[in-house]
């Protein structure tokens, strides 16, 4: 249960991310960091999706 609560709080972030990416009106600059930290999240988001794979045998 902690596992999927994890996963579930990392995709949160990344649609949070995705969000404030294209709605939120910003600097160029600014908008570069977010778009930045949003793609490292969703690279997290993906590893940990695929060891829960692994470990499961189950996509969430």
């Amino acid at each position: 249960m902690k596992n999927r609560a994890i996963l579930i709080m990392w995709d949160s972030a990344l649609l949070i991310g995705i969000f404030l990416f294209f709605s939120w009106n910003i600097q160029d600059h600014a908008k570069l960091i977010v778009g930045f930290m949003t793609v490292i999240i969703m690279s997290t988001c993906v590893r940990n999706h695929i060891t829960a794979y692994k470990l499961t045998g189950k996509i969430y």
